[in-house]
């Protein structure tokens, strides 16, 4: 099968998938906005809670799909169980962690994001409400990633559409008081989701058992683990859960700098992340889909066909980025003048979202370079390194030190911190032409 319809096979789905995903957010978003900046804030700070667990979660299942991709390529159907039995144990034991800080020390988890007191009280409300979600949404999002590698990216897909839908339906009628429902305000937003996740949750294990599907979990599947399995899965998945750690916690960092620069930039960045993941769902799907179909590869040791993939989809991901940051240059005033906030908050998302647009080229390829291609191959330690390495010793000091010591004005702030991405970039590059990342780490397991 030619490369691009393997590619699109895969990205496809995963993309439309990301696209409804991210035009949730972006209603959401619109709804709570019509609450108030303090509202837009609050919400955005227990996502970002939220999106540390996300991100974690994601290393997690990215670092136990290099194992299920790699197995899927001589179909290895019981290896990829006892793959998924052990990554449904890990996720439980970290879906339990971030519940217990949502449920029970909400406002001291918030308040690590920011100072504002009516910030933190508004948030308390919605991460109270959202916090069973952790737990059900880890169990959706593993069982989703073992579908996505054994090439069946279209179900996930599908549950994800019938869950948002929901979920926009019960936030519209627990928001507002719409339908006979009651009047909520934030806390209906974050019951809503909490609903939305527990359906999605049970609708996508009724089809993988039901159906029979690849990576559904037994007790003979536990069982079965042994201590070379496991072993060998803590080694290349250990490192993407910390890499992701690093990433998310420095993320939240530039966060928190941010909310020290005033709550007017805050709410713009809130604005401008929602903007800007509805506009890169299609290149996030990409490296998504590049990590499995090179996994493939690499699973039945075709190292030249890896890396002759990997070249296709390094041009192929170059010609999206442009074709894609263009118009949201373009029309960047418009997307912004959605959200009902003050004029202040809407020149600063608009400044901002030009110019993440600006700098996506790298940080685009940053992510294939890292989650789509060394990944698939198993070297996750390096990406580690270069990734926390670059955000905590680069990114994090200039920023802290241009916002919140030198008080330098925000455009300048923002583009220091971009030094960090392209510092990462060269290092990236170098590294995958030295081509270290073409190895089968599925060979002899046991």
């Amino acid at each position: 099968m030619n490369v691009y319809r393997r590619l699109f096979k895969v990205a496809l789905p995963i993309a439309i998938q990301q696209i409804i995903l991210s035009s949730m957010n972006f209603v959401d978003m619109l709804m709570i906005g019509q609450l108030g900046e303090v509202s837009i804030s609050a919400v955005g700070l227990s996502n970002q809670f939220f999106f540390i667990f996300n991100v974690v979660m994601f290393g997690l299942v990215s670092g136990g799909s290099i194992f299920i991709a790699q197995f899927w390529g001589t179909k290895q159907e019981f290896n990829i169980s006892r793959t998924t039995a052990l990554m449904i144990s890990c996720s439980l034991i970290f879906s339990v962690v971030f519940f217990v800080l949502a449920f029970f020390f909400p406002e001291n988890t918030l308040r690590i994001f920011s100072p504002d007191q009516a910030v933190i009280r508004e948030g308390t409300k919605y991460l109270s409400a959202i916090s069973f979600s952790f737990i059900t949404f880890g169990i959706t999002m593993t069982y989703a990633f073992v579908l996505r590698n054994t090439e069946k990216a279209v179900i996930p897909m599908m549950v994800s559409m019938i869950a948002i839908g929901l979920n926009v339906l019960l936030n519209y009628s627990l928001i507002f008081g719409n339908f006979g429902f009651p009047k909520l305000g934030i806390e209906g937003a974050g019951i809503g989701t909490l609903l939305s996740r527990i359906f999605e949750m049970v609708l996508i294990l009724c089809i993988i058992y039901g159906k029979k599907y690849p990576g559904r979990v037994h007790i003979v599947h536990f069982k079965s683990l042994s201590k070379s399995f496991f072993k060998r899965f803590m080694k290349y998945t250990t490192p993407t859960v910390l890499n992701e750690l690093f990433w998310s916690t420095g993320f939240s960092m530039y966060t928190i700098i941010y909310s020290y620069m005033g709550t007017s930039l805050l709410a713009a960045n809130r604005i401008m992340n929602s903007i800007e993941r509805f506009s890169f769902a299609v290149l996030m799907a990409l490296s998504n889909a590049a990590a499995v179909i090179i996994g493939q590869e690499l699973g039945k040791s075709s190292f030249k066909k890896a890396k002759d993939i990997s070249k296709k989809i390094i041009y192929l991901d170059l010609f999206l980025v442009v074709l894609f940051v263009t118009p949201m240059i373009v029309f960047a005033p418009q997307f912004v003048n959605l959200f009902s906030v003050s004029e202040e908050v809407k020149k600063l998302a608009i400044l901002l979202l030009r110019l993440s647009m600006l700098y996506s080229p790298i940080k685009i390829l940053n992510g294939l370079f890292i989650v789509g291609i060394l990944r698939a191959g198993g070297d996750t330690k390096f990406s580690f390194y270069v990734e926390a390495g670059c955000l905590w010793l680069i990114g994090i000091p200039v920023t802290a030190i241009a916002g919140l010591v030198l008080k330098w004005p925000f455009p300048v702030v923002y583009s220091l911190c971009m030094v960090e991405e392209t510092t990462k970039f060269f290092v990236l590059i170098k590294r995958y032409k030295k081509g270290s990342w073409l190895k089968n780490v599925v060979e002899n397991l046991h």
